[in-house]
């Protein structure tokens, strides 16, 4: 079967997207390796394009720093809801898994995350939405145990288990305290349980 012939237009389309997915991409990996505010000299040479064109594609670096966030914020985001079937410890294994392994890839980039959110409420806004998400999953999730709580006891539990698998929570295990990723998954596990086993 004759595959349908693009037209221009639809080629440069996908030649513009392309090229601004290279520049993203050059400018997550300068971060990645902590470049806490990326320089378009460097971007374009990695993405193999000019500086010019970067600026073609985005108004500023503010504005592409926001893409790259916006592409990991997605990422982080995207985590799978364990059945609410499981036991409440496969459960807490299951959350804990989902976000140890979203958060740990990414621990070299929170100095650029922090520096981005300083300058741009915008970015600081996008973090806001990640965390009212995370709440929203991990109630989900644990739904029959908070329901057994009291009103209080349940908004403390939640705030408590927000602020464990925030990607804040997951730098200050593996880099302020310096724990291995088997031992701060170990730690998120008994934050959550603990947060749940809250006085009723």
């Amino acid at each position: 079967m004759d595959q349908p012939v693009k037209t221009p237009q639809a080629a440069r389309g996908d030649r513009v997207a392309r090229t601004r997915e290279a520049i993203v991409a050059a400018t997550l990996t300068l971060a990645m390796g902590g470049a806490v505010t990326p320089i378009v000299r460097d971007i374009a040479q990695i993405a193999g394009v000019s500086a010019r064109t970067v600026f073609q594609h985005f108004a500023d670096t503010a504005e592409l720093y926001l893409a790259v966030l916006t592409r990991v914020l997605a990422t982080m985001a995207d985590l799978p809801e364990p059945s609410l079937g499981w036991p409440l410890e496969r459960r807490i294994e299951a959350v804990s898994e989902s976000f140890a392994s979203r958060f740990e890839q990414f621990v070299p980039l929170w100095p650029f995350f922090q520096n981005l959110q300083q300058r741009s409420a915008e970015a600081a806004g996008l973090m806001v939405s990640l965390y009212a998400g995370t709440s929203t999953q991990i109630g989900k999730c644990f739904v029959a145990e908070l329901a057994a709580l009291s009103e209080q006891a349940r908004e403390r539990a939640l705030n408590a288990m927000c602020v464990a698998t925030a990607p804040e929570g997951w730098v200050v295990l593996r880099q302020r305290l310096g724990l291995s990723p088997d031992d701060a998954r170990a730690e998120l596990r008994f934050m959550l349980a603990a947060a749940l086993a809250a006085k009723r």
